[in-house]
């Protein structure tokens, strides 16, 4: 646990600066944070060539390991140029005159809970956050974008798309098994962060920058613990344990504008903005994480349990298993029976087509063990050749391997008494 001295923010260099391989491609001035910090590098960066996006998925999202995908991805995007300036600032203007009346929770550091404000009272601040009058800095967070406008504004990259989330045939069900919408707009002036954390539920996430630059703070899975304070809590803010950053492993990447920061799995993250910075987020789950997400439920219900085990005597055996999935549900935003569900759909889907059929490996009887070895990547990377869309054979093969990765945990939750 911390026993540590909180010794000031160090400021380093006010530039980011990324490369492709070890060439510098660009020396971007980054207004000059207050807490300044310079791209360790570590975080590696992808582009746009002949690579297929199977071998991005299978070496980032298979394997959990996070990335940026570069401004190429996004060149595109209506969003990069109607809501941002030819001077590369944010067009306070055009989203307010399209998107006013639409609203958000703001956050601000002196605030426990969130205030709704329209889109163009937040632009208002935004635009001169002084005449609030307010020393405390608001931070508009998951703004509900895309389930009141679409994703006409973007389109998500192939090494991203698949996600049972936000992008099947159930999500906009009634009976969508995660009760929810996980993508958001984040929009936020210079200053503003979001505190140490991992994501919800143990998804991926991925955050495209449309406009502004931001500071993250990487932690490889399990060195979070390092942070543990005192009452036994994570700490939410590691710039005062600068001390303990090279045993945590600490990765610090400048993302700019355009870029997608890809956040696997578990990872610890801290994010501040540097500028003015707007983003559009996923939150995602799919046949690259689902496992993940499996266990992650596991370790929660165990922790349910013994929060709530005194209250067995008050109810029959399956009524305190129900109880135990409430609070689970309740806490986690996902519970077992929910997962079920989820995973009978995909299978329900996937088994659709006269050209439906399972994954086969020759070598594992259990696809989540694929993810783990060298030669079976090697052959996911190279299956097919597409490089920025999905083509009937790299889809047939997803769709396949998500069957059967569907039907395998099924059996699990069987064998483990779910």
């Amino acid at each position: 646990m911390l026993d540590v001295a909180r010794s000031a923010t160090p400021r380093l260099s006010a530039y980011a600066f990324f490369q492709r391989g070890n060439t510098v491609e660009a020396i971007i001035p980054c207004m000059k944070p207050e807490t300044a910090e310079v791209d360790d590098g570590r975080i590696p960066r992808i582009y746009q060539d002949d690579t297929p996006w199977l071998a991005y998925f299978a070496k980032y999202c298979l394997r959990n390991e996070p990335c940026i995908l570069s401004a190429e991805f996004t060149a595109d995007w209506p969003a990069r140029e109607l809501w941002v300036r030819e001077d590369g600032s944010l067009n306070l203007d055009y989203l307010k005159q399209q998107y006013g009346s639409q609203t958000g929770p703001v956050m601000a550091e002196d605030r426990c809970d969130p205030i709704e404000m329209t889109v163009a009272e937040f632009c208002d601040y935004c635009a001169d956050p002084s005449a609030a009058g307010d020393a405390s800095l608001q931070y508009m967070k998951d703004w509900h974008f895309q389930k009141s406008c679409g994703i006409s504004m973007y389109h998500v990259p192939a090494m991203l798309s698949d996600d049972w989330a936000n992008r099947e045939k159930w999500t906009d069900d009634d009976e969508n098994p995660f009760r929810g919408d996980y993508r958001f707009v984040y929009f936020g002036v210079k200053g503003t962060w979001t505190k140490f954390h991992s994501d919800v539920m143990s998804s991926h996430s991925w955050s495209a920058n449309v406009c502004g630059h931001k500071l993250w703070y990487f932690v490889p899975i399990g060195n979070e613990n390092i942070f543990m304070e005192k009452n036994g809590q994570i700490a939410e803010d590691i710039r005062p344990y600068r001390d303990l950053w090279e045993k945590a492993d600490v990765r610090i990447m400048i993302q700019n504008p355009g870029e997608i920061v890809f956040v696997p799995t578990n990872w610890y993250h801290q994010v501040h903005n540097l500028e003015l910075t707007l983003s559009i987020n996923h939150n995602s789950v799919n046949v690259s994480n689902i496992q993940l997400i499996y266990e992650f439920l596991c370790r929660h219900l165990k922790a349910v349990q013994k929060e709530i085990g005194h209250l067995a005597d008050l109810f029959t055996e399956q009524e305190m298993k129900e109880q135990e999935q409430f609070v689970l549900g309740a806490d986690a935003r996902m519970n077992m029976p929910r997962l079920r569900t989820l995973l009978q759909l995909v299978v329900d889907d996937r088994s659709q087509g006269d050209e439906a059929s399972c994954y086969i490996c020759t070598k594992h009887s259990n696809p989540k063990d694929c993810k783990k070895d060298p030669i079976c990547l090697d052959r996911f990377s190279n299956y097919c050749k597409c490089t920025t869309k999905h083509c009937q054979r790299c889809s047939a093969f997803m769709r396949s391997f998500e069957l059967s990765t569907a039907i395998s945990l099924l059996e699990t939750m069987k064998e483990d008494g779910f």
